[in-house]
């Protein structure tokens, strides 16, 4: 009986001790300071572009300037997108606009020449992204400050910008390695 109880505990204790995720190895970190995007800013006036990335093992962490006009304004319903793979964290730098996320695209279409496009500084955005009219989906006012995550398969729009620009950088979180690792847009390798 003790034979038993013994080798049940040392059957248990090996399983926990094997059942535990082991610590991966030392990786650098990717940092994003204000003076590079303010880099970005001025050499993609009112324009997109990937900034930088890094494996972060399981995923790929890609940073993106994004920016849009003052003025800009969407009917409801129309044009959202919904990304098959990734998790954007939006944080807001400059300007007020509207956000609308959730809901359901009616009638989705796969965007097939996004994954073609390359952006200004070499970057590309080569993940499943689905457009279309939408329904449904929450209204918020951002600015700057605010942080918004969007999982994946979550319709966003941008409904309408202020008066002023809207810029705000993007952390895509892509769990399926397609976006490039270890990128640095050409802006910032200039400097």
């Amino acid at each position: 009986m003790l034979k038993s109880i013994v080798s049940i505990l040392t059957i248990v204790f090996a399983v926990r001790a094997t059942a535990q995720t082991p610590l991966p190895p030392p990786a650098q970190a990717m940092d994003m300071t204000r003076d590079e995007l303010q880099t970005m800013i001025t050499a993609y006036p009112g324009g997109n572009a990937e900034i930088k990335s890094v494996d972060a093992g399981k995923h790929v962490v890609d940073f993106w300037l994004e920016q849009r006009k003052p003025g800009l304004t969407t009917p409801a319903g129309a044009n959202g997108i919904a990304h098959a793979e990734i998790t954007e964290i939006y944080y807001i730098v400059q300007g007020t606009a509207t956000l609308v996320t959730g809901g359901r695209l009616t009638d989705p279409k796969l965007n097939e020449n996004l994954p073609k496009t390359e952006f200004p500084g070499g970057g590309k955005f080569p993940t499943p992204t689905y457009g279309g009219k939408f329904e449904g989906g929450v209204s918020r006012t951002v600015r700057p400050g605010d942080a918004i995550v969007v999982p994946p398969g979550t319709v966003h729009q941008w409904a309408s910008v202020g008066s002023e620009m809207l810029v705000y950088f993007i952390a895509r979180i892509d769990p399926e390695h397609k976006q490039a690792v270890g990128a640095v847009n050409a802006a910032l390798r200039k400097r």
